[in-house]
Protein backbone atom coordinates (compact mmCIF):
# COMPACT_ATOMS: atom_id res chain seq x y z
CA UNK A 1 0.00 0.00 0.00
CA UNK A 2 1.42 3.17 -0.78
CA UNK A 3 1.45 6.37 1.34
CA UNK A 4 -1.20 7.78 -1.53
CA UNK A 5 -3.96 4.79 -0.82
CA UNK A 6 -3.91 4.99 3.07
CA UNK A 7 -4.63 8.99 2.80
CA UNK A 8 -7.90 7.38 0.73
CA UNK A 9 -9.00 5.51 3.38
CA UNK A 10 -8.75 8.22 6.04
CA UNK A 11 -12.63 9.46 6.96
CA UNK A 12 -12.93 12.74 7.71
CA UNK A 13 -14.53 12.72 11.32
CA UNK A 14 -18.13 14.95 11.51
CA UNK A 15 -19.96 15.79 14.16
CA UNK A 16 -23.53 14.26 14.06
CA UNK A 17 -26.12 16.94 15.10
CA UNK A 18 -28.15 15.72 18.18
CA UNK A 19 -31.83 16.88 17.56
CA UNK A 20 -32.83 18.26 21.12
CA UNK A 21 -32.13 20.10 24.03
CA UNK A 22 -31.35 17.73 26.91
CA UNK A 23 -31.50 20.63 29.58
CA UNK A 24 -33.57 19.98 32.68
CA UNK A 25 -35.09 22.91 34.45
CA UNK A 26 -33.59 22.96 38.21
CA UNK A 27 -35.77 23.27 41.28
CA UNK A 28 -36.16 26.38 43.22
CA UNK A 29 -35.40 24.26 46.31
CA UNK A 30 -32.11 22.91 44.60
CA UNK A 31 -31.38 26.95 43.13
CA UNK A 32 -31.57 27.94 46.83
CA UNK A 33 -29.35 24.93 48.26
CA UNK A 34 -26.44 25.95 45.61
CA UNK A 35 -26.79 30.03 46.53
CA UNK A 36 -26.58 29.05 50.22
CA UNK A 37 -23.67 26.70 49.63
CA UNK A 38 -22.11 29.18 47.76
CA UNK A 39 -22.32 32.24 49.98
CA UNK A 40 -21.08 29.44 52.97
CA UNK A 41 -18.02 28.74 50.36
CA UNK A 42 -19.36 25.17 49.47
CA UNK A 43 -20.06 25.85 46.21
CA UNK A 44 -18.08 27.38 43.47
CA UNK A 45 -19.53 28.82 40.45
CA UNK A 46 -18.16 30.42 37.27
CA UNK A 47 -19.81 34.01 38.16
CA UNK A 48 -16.79 34.03 40.75
CA UNK A 49 -14.16 34.22 38.21
CA UNK A 50 -12.95 37.62 36.77
CA UNK A 51 -11.08 36.33 33.79
CA UNK A 52 -13.46 34.47 31.47
CA UNK A 53 -10.43 32.92 29.88
CA UNK A 54 -10.00 30.44 33.13
CA UNK A 55 -13.55 29.01 33.04
CA UNK A 56 -12.21 25.91 30.96
CA UNK A 57 -9.29 26.51 33.29
CA UNK A 58 -11.27 25.81 36.76
CA UNK A 59 -13.57 23.71 34.75
CA UNK A 60 -11.12 20.66 33.60
CA UNK A 61 -13.91 18.76 31.71
CA UNK A 62 -14.78 21.84 29.20
CA UNK A 63 -10.98 21.94 28.33
CA UNK A 64 -10.68 18.09 27.69
CA UNK A 65 -14.22 17.18 25.87
CA UNK A 66 -14.38 16.33 22.43
CA UNK A 67 -16.33 17.70 20.13
CA UNK A 68 -19.69 15.79 19.86
CA UNK A 69 -20.12 16.15 23.97
CA UNK A 70 -18.99 19.63 23.32
CA UNK A 71 -21.98 20.27 20.58
CA UNK A 72 -24.22 18.52 23.54
CA UNK A 73 -23.35 20.97 26.08
CA UNK A 74 -23.75 24.08 24.24
CA UNK A 75 -26.54 23.22 22.88
CA UNK A 76 -27.86 23.07 25.92
CA UNK A 77 -26.85 26.79 26.49
CA UNK A 78 -25.14 26.64 29.69
CA UNK A 79 -24.78 30.09 31.41
CA UNK A 80 -23.48 29.22 34.52
CA UNK A 81 -20.80 26.46 35.66
CA UNK A 82 -20.88 24.87 39.30
CA UNK A 83 -19.39 22.93 41.46
CA UNK A 84 -18.93 21.72 45.20
CA UNK A 85 -15.54 22.18 47.15
CA UNK A 86 -15.30 18.98 48.30
CA UNK A 87 -14.44 17.91 44.79
CA UNK A 88 -12.19 20.19 44.14
CA UNK A 89 -8.61 18.81 43.15
CA UNK A 90 -5.82 19.55 45.42
CA UNK A 91 -3.93 22.33 43.25
CA UNK A 92 -5.19 25.45 41.40
CA UNK A 93 -4.28 27.97 38.98
CA UNK A 94 -4.20 31.47 39.38
CA UNK A 95 -5.76 31.10 43.15
CA UNK A 96 -8.81 29.14 41.79
CA UNK A 97 -9.65 25.76 42.39
CA UNK A 98 -9.53 23.60 39.52
CA UNK A 99 -12.50 20.51 39.30
CA UNK A 100 -12.78 17.97 37.21
CA UNK A 101 -16.43 17.53 37.50
CA UNK A 102 -18.87 20.18 37.13
CA UNK A 103 -22.64 21.18 36.35
CA UNK A 104 -24.25 24.21 34.95
CA UNK A 105 -27.39 26.05 34.83
CA UNK A 106 -29.03 27.60 31.86
CA UNK A 107 -29.80 31.26 32.02
CA UNK A 108 -33.32 31.30 33.38
CA UNK A 109 -31.67 29.56 36.35
CA UNK A 110 -28.80 31.18 36.31
CA UNK A 111 -30.75 34.66 37.08
CA UNK A 112 -32.91 32.70 39.62
CA UNK A 113 -29.92 31.54 41.35
CA UNK A 114 -28.59 34.97 41.50
CA UNK A 115 -31.83 36.42 43.08
CA UNK A 116 -31.45 33.74 45.99
CA UNK A 117 -27.71 34.82 46.25
CA UNK A 118 -28.15 38.14 46.83
CA UNK A 119 -31.05 38.07 48.81
CA UNK A 120 -29.04 35.89 51.08
CA UNK A 121 -26.37 38.89 50.83
CA UNK A 122 -28.62 41.66 51.68
CA UNK A 123 -29.70 39.47 54.67
CA UNK A 124 -26.73 38.87 55.84
CA UNK A 125 -25.38 42.96 55.23
CA UNK A 126 -28.86 43.74 57.57
CA UNK A 127 -27.44 41.80 60.67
Amino acid sequence: MTQTNSLKEIKEYTVKKKKKNTYVPRSKELLKELAKGCHRGEVFTSFQISEPDMVSTVFMPLMLMGPDMMQGVYQDRPYMFYSYMKDACPGGVNGYPMFWSMSYLNKADAEQFDVYYKQIQKAMDEI
